[in-house]
Order: structure tokens, then sequence, then C-alpha cells
């Protein structure tokens, strides 16, 4: 936000109206997570193998298995969305944001992957959505030099129609989105 709209204009000084604002709601709310994250992990594990032992083939366990993922994934997002919403009026933020949704997907989807086994899959895709929204900031600023106006210009369109948390919503749901 700060950065489409022209600033920073001053150094970090850790208020949450500053130039580079601090949230910490959403940290609060994605550290108390991790136990949702966990229990909800261990049931989609416990679903996972009962209807591994009741399946006749790989085809057959992925289309029993599916269904659970993605339950396992709503009722995540429906803890995170509780956690930020009960973290939200202490630390003086908004109730249900959905870049943390995107993000707390994204995490978790990775984390299911990574503790079986499949480890390159989400550590590629964690890291270009690290860069993605590294870049769409790094455009807007760059954008400021003389003659490079057009780089900032699909990061400021999206910031204008969707807002702010647009860019991290976006990339933390298409990254959550490919693993799962």
């Amino acid at each position: 936000r700060t950065a489409v709209t022209g600033g920073p204009d001053g150094l970090p000084d850790g208020t949450t109206g500053g130039d580079w604002p601090l949230a910490l709601a959403p940290l609060l709310a994605l550290t108390l997570a991790v136990a949702p994250a966990t229990w909800t992990a261990g049931l989609f594990l416990t679903y996972a193998r009962r209807k591994l032992a009741a399946s006749r083939g790989l085809e057959d366990f992925a289309a029993s298995v599916r269904p659970v993922l993605l339950g396992a994934v709503a009722l995540f997002l429906g803890a995170l969305a509780a956690l930020v919403a009960l973290c939200a009026p202490f630390l003086d933020a908004e109730p249900v944001s959905p870049a943390v949704l995107a993000l707390g997907a994204l995490l978790l989807v990775a984390r299911l992957l990574t503790v079986h086994g499949f480890t390159h899959a989400p550590r590629v895709i964690l890291m270009l959505t690290a860069v993605a929204q590294v870049l769409a900031p790094a455009t807007v600023f760059a954008a400021r030099l003389p003659g490079c106006a057009s780089l900032g210009a699909p990061v400021e369109a999206l910031t204008d129609a969707w807002g702010p948390t647009a860019v991290p919503v976006l990339a933390c749901g298409a990254g959550a989105s490919i693993l799962l």
C-alpha cells in the first residue's frame, strides 16, 4: 500500500500506522495455527490410510482421498479464519484477511507434501511465491526511475482494482492451488 501511494518516506518505526506498517495479528494467528495445521494433517493422514486400505488401485485411492484433502484444507482455513478473527481485536487489525488465509493454505499444502516426501514442488512454489511478492513492490519502486514508468503499471492496476492485498492473495493463492 505504501509503495503504490508514493512512499515510504521514512525508516521503519515498528508501528502499525507508520511508513513500514507492522502487522502482528497475522503473525500471531499463523503462529497459533500450527496446532490446527498439525491436527488437520493428522486427521487427513488417518482418513487417507483408511482409504488406502480399502482402495483397489491408484486411481481408486486418488478419487477417494481427493475430497478428504479438500475437506482438510477447508477445515484448516476455517480454523485459521477464526484465529485471525480472535487475534485481530487485540492487535487492532482487520478481522479476516484474505492474504493471511491464502498464505495459510499455501503453507499447509506445502507442509503436507513435504511431510509425505514430495519436497521439490513445495520448495519451488514457495520460492516463486516469495519472488513474486518481492518483485511486486520492487517494480513499483523501479517505475519511479526516469523512463521506467511502465514497470509498475501491472501492480498498480492490480492494487487499484482489488486493493493492496491483491498481490499476496494472488501469489499465495496461485501457489496453494498449484500444490493442491
